[in-house]
């Protein structure tokens, strides 16, 4: 990425805050396992504990519900493997992240998975979690999609799980840092977070569980008794450092960066509507995460038009996904369609995204739009 590029892909990873990565240098050169009994190994455990509590804040959690592992993806399979019994039935919505689909969907796991749908604008109706879930184990919602960013209505859907005895896991990955999350208070029973969303570094991540389902909980690798045992090997003491200080930073700046974002968006979002007829946005506008534009460009390939602006960093659809020649699964479960599935953009503004930016991509797509209608009308 040149000095010129415009980086709208937050969704997918975000670069590490240089204020992470001050207080991340010194542990960086230094010799310290947090696992050792020595002066050094205990400093190096102290400062772990307090980034464990940072992560925790973050979401309203309790440092001791906390368990540091190196991805989301891990995070959900421990939970997801721990929760769902074999024989048993496990719910999931129908725009779960991979980690969460192909863990359930595992024909080795025993396990009966039940899909919710989701409505066009992007939505889990709790009513359909509660006619799926009555005898299940676990349910999966995640708290914001990925693809179009939309809030799932994680309280009422907990309300559902409460009531039936049923475990709730969901995905923060996409929700922690960007809207306020409490975890005791929304009844979530286990749930993951991961540092390179969120301006940590990457490879490192969060498995949040409750307390009491804490002894439950299976690793899903051997090799030694760290983190609980569900997380073997030793701590990377730098990354879970800069993971905790960027949990910091995200929850005393989330308010006024939520409100930035927003209008950043509504900008970039009314200039590509005026400039494109026929665009249309994906996803609920009112129920949506503030950096987040999914939008749909009928009559233009996707591809197409992402290879005619190389200096716009954006997505066709979730990171995991892009290696494979294949539709979006959340847009297909929305009932997109024909042009407007193959002409889905995902834009995903971050805390260096600027309104100069915002200009000068939407004057990009819309000019390479024009450029690509014209050529397709010869």
């Amino acid at each position: 990425m040149n000095a010129e590029s415009i980086y709208l892909d937050a969704h997918a990873t975000t670069a590490t805050d240089p204020g992470v990565i001050e207080v991340m240098l010194p542990w960086l050169g230094r010799a310290a396992n947090s696992h050792s009994s020595h002066t050094s190994g205990r400093e190096a455990a102290k400062a772990i504990e307090t980034a464990r509590g940072n992560v925790a804040a973050l979401i309203g959690a309790d440092a001791d519900e906390i368990v540091m592992v190196p991805s989301a993806t891990i995070a959900a399979n421990i939970a997801l493997r721990s929760l769902a019994r074999p024989g048993s039935v496990a719910v999931r919505s129908a725009i779960e992240h991979p980690c969460v689909t192909e863990t359930l969907d595992d024909p080795k796991s025993g396990i009966t998975v039940v899909e919710v749908a989701v409505g066009e604008d992007g939505l889990i109706d709790p009513d359909d979690v509660a006619a799926a879930a009555e005898d299940a184990s676990v349910v999966a919602a995640m708290a914001v999609n990925n693809e179009v960013g939309t809030i799932q209505p994680v309280a009422a859907i907990a309300d559902v799980c409460t009531y039936l005895s049923v475990p709730l896991f969901v995905d923060l990955v996409q929700a922690a840092g960007r809207i306020p999350l409490n975890v005791h208070r929304d009844r979530i029973a286990a749930g993951a977070v991961s540092s390179h969303k969120l301006y940590g570094p990457q490879g490192i991540a969060a498995l949040y569980c409750r307390r009491d389902l804490l002894p439950s909980m299976r690793p899903v690798v051997s090799g030694g008794g760290q983190e609980r045992g569900l997380s073997p090997g030793t701590l990377p003491t730098a990354l879970a450092v800069g993971f905790g200080a960027a949990c910091a930073m995200a929850l005393s700046d989330m308010a006024a960066e939520a409100v930035r974002l927003a209008r950043l968006r509504d900008e970039l979002m009314e200039a590509l509507l005026q400039g494109c007829p026929g665009a249309v946005v994906n996803g609920s506008i009112e129920h949506r995460v503030a950096g987040n534009l999914n939008i749909s460009f009928p009559g233009v390939d996707a591809d197409e038009l992402l290879a005619r602006v190389p200096e716009v960093i954006v997505s066709t659809g979730s990171a995991c996904s892009s290696g494979a020649i294949a539709p979006s699964r959340t847009l297909v479960a929305m009932g997109l369609t024909g042009e407007r599935l193959a002409g889905a953009i995902r834009f995903g503004l971050g805390r260096g995204t600027t309104s100069d930016q915002i200009v000068r991509a939407s004057a990009l797509v819309i000019g390479a739009i024009n450029a690509l209608m014209t050529e397709n009308t010869r």
